[in-house]
């Protein structure tokens, strides 16, 4: 599980770094303001879609569990859902804590600070993209699943 989460987050940050590159290149500040104005809602909105997709992989689940009996081979699945739930629940919090940090004027007076900042807050949020992506993939496992 670590190692997944690790290896995600990496992935995530060098996407938001790479995304900061190009945005300081194209001089452009969008990216920026948005996720400034809409990060916190976005990350709200996308946990809310991933814990109502849990509802419905788990429903599923308990049928097949009820057909087929067998609920220990679910045991990994179910930590894997907890995990992606703790793992949104934690961006929340890094967000808008960066977001806060962000605001203040420290940040502002050191060097290269803003872009190292920006490029995990981009991160955050390709972090997020991720999950949603692993829990959509889940949704088109259970339901091909045959027993």
């Amino acid at each position: 599980m670590i190692s997944h989460v690790l290896k995600t987050s990496l992935i995530s940050l060098g996407v938001g770094f790479l995304t900061e590159i190009v945005n300081g290149w194209l001089s452009s500040q969008f990216l920026s303001k948005f996720f400034e104005a809409n990060l916190i809602t976005i990350l709200v909105a996308l946990l809310a879609i991933n814990a109502a997709t849990m509802g419905i992989v788990l429903t599923k689940i308990r049928d097949l569990i009820d057909r087929n009996g067998g609920s220990e081979f679910f045991r990994k699945t179910r930590a894997q859902m907890l995990l992606s739930v703790k793992e949104q629940v934690g961006l929340i919090v890094l967000a808008t804590s960066l977001l806060a940090v962000k605001s203040g004027t420290a940040v502002a007076n050191v060097p290269n600070m803003p872009l190292l900042v920006n490029s995990v807050v981009t991160g955050i949020f390709v972090y997020a993209l991720i999950v949603l992506y692993d829990t959509a993939k889940s949704v088109l496992i259970i339901v091909d699943y045959e027993g």
